[in-house]
């Protein structure tokens, strides 16, 4: 397999690089024999069995992983490094329109157990389109470059403004607006034609429309003041209800209908026949239109609600940090002294470490001072008398117990020149 491998290097590239600059081409010259070129299809037996590997995919790049479960049943069975698989990879156009997959051949070498079932799906001589390829320009010049000023796909920004979203609603009402949160599992179709179009559709519709959490919309609309039934409403029906900005001819229902009318072909009744079409592209500027949707969404939430969405997502993150109380402490002990700092106002904080005392491990300290002259100090307290015993070895000033502090900041309200 190693001399296959290598014999594979030799012969696989072929540049043509009159659309892209010169450093890319360049960097694609010094590197062509650590890249191979495989059709797209070799990624469908990977796509066919999620739970055992990750493939994650946006406009440009992707990477294909072992999930963490199926690594663990391999560990178990003691074969986890024959399943080795970490493969990066991005996308390069055809002369026929076509998208072969580019890979990063050392991650291919290293995954032994793989190796045949790609090299089923070699490229030897591929011919490039002539036109320029943004697609592969920008993996080029990440991957190979090492630029970080090439920009992410909108699959990457679905994401986040996704996540933005729902730690507002969640901030707001206690719930997220959206029930599953675009990830890197969203598939771009896996082939240029019609029905891989639509299915990719199909996914994402689960996603943007289907994911739509209507009890959260009931709560928006409570918190608004808006009486709004949800029962017998779909899921856009009922948040165009509830901000009728988004229905027609806004670009949220422009986003929305075009994910809605996709999904039906791929759902109802037979399709038409598949025919050839630029899937991957079109779809990925179809993505960028619903990021547009979801921004529009997330200005029209901030406006009705003042709040900022940024912050909402930045303190629901910093709530997730804090500890979780599980049961209430015995009435005799230290800590419900807390109790007494409510409603009082800080004058003063110190911090620091404690001085250190004899017999007793080392811990970090805070003083609070409130302004009617009363005072609370915080330190650590540890079972480590029970732990050292004269046959141990071991003395409690070899001990140091820290104060670990989560800080979760206030939600920053929008002034009404803002929300304008």
């Amino acid at each position: 397999m190693r001399n296959t491998m290598t014999a594979t290097k030799r012969t696989l590239h072929q540049w043509n690089g009159r659309a892209m600059s010169e450093s890319t081409k360049s960097s694609i010259e010094a590197a062509q024999h650590l890249l191979a070129y495989f059709d797209q299809q070799v990624l469908a037996a990977y796509r066919a069995e999620p739970q055992k590997y990750s493939l994650a995919t946006d406009s440009f790049e992707g990477t294909l992983t072992v999930t963490s479960k199926y690594y663990s049943e391999l560990e178990e069975a003691g074969g986890a490094g024959k399943e080795y698989l970490n493969i990066r990879f991005g996308y390069r156009t055809l002369m026929d329109g076509n998208l072969a997959v580019v890979v990063w051949l050392p991650d291919l070498e290293k995954a032994t157990a793989h190796q045949a079932r790609w090299l089923g799906f070699h490229l030897k001589h591929p011919v490039w389109t002539e036109e320029r390829d943004e697609r592969f320009e920008n993996w080029a010049m990440r991957y190979l470059e090492g630029s970080w000023d090439v920009d992410n796909g909108p699959r990457h920004y679905l994401e986040q403004t996704m996540n933005t979203i729902n730690g507002l609603t969640s901030e707001l009402v206690g719930c997220p607006l959206y029930k599953h949160v675009i990830n890197e599992s969203l598939s771009y179709p896996s082939a240029q034609n019609t029905h891989r179009y639509q299915d990719a559709h199909k996914e994402l519709y689960g996603f943007l429309i289907d994911g739509l959490d209507k009890q959260c919309i009931s709560e928006l609309a409570g918190l608004l003041n808006r009486g709004l039934k949800t029962d017998n409403k779909n899921t856009i029906k009922a948040i165009t209800a509830l901000f009728p900005e988004l229905g027609a001819p806004s670009t949220f229902y422009s986003a929305v209908n075009l994910v809605s009318e996709q999904r039906r072909l791929a759902s109802h009744g037979v399709r038409p026949p598949a025919e050839t079409f630029s899937a991957f592209s079109t779809f990925t500027n179809d993505l960028s239109l619903c990021l547009q949707a979801l921004r529009d969404l997330l200005a029209v939430l901030e406006h009705s609600f003042g709040v900022d969405a940024e912050s909402a997502y930045t303190r629901q993150e910093a709530m997730k940090r804090l500890p979780r109380l599980v049961r209430p402490s015995s009435p005799h002990f230290s800590i419900v002294q807390a109790d007494r700092m409510v409603g009082k106002t800080v004058e003063k904080v110190e911090y620091g470490f404690r001085e250190d005392i004899k017999g007793l491990h080392g811990s970090e300290a805070i003083v609070v001072h409130f302004t009617d002259g009363s005072i609370m100090g915080i330190e650590t307290g540890s079972n480590v008398q029970n732990i050292v015993t004269d046959k141990s070895g071991l003395h409690p000033e070899e001990f140091h117990v820290d104060l670990a502090l989560d800080w979760v900041p206030a939600l920053t309200k929008l002034t009404p020149e803002a929300t304008d």
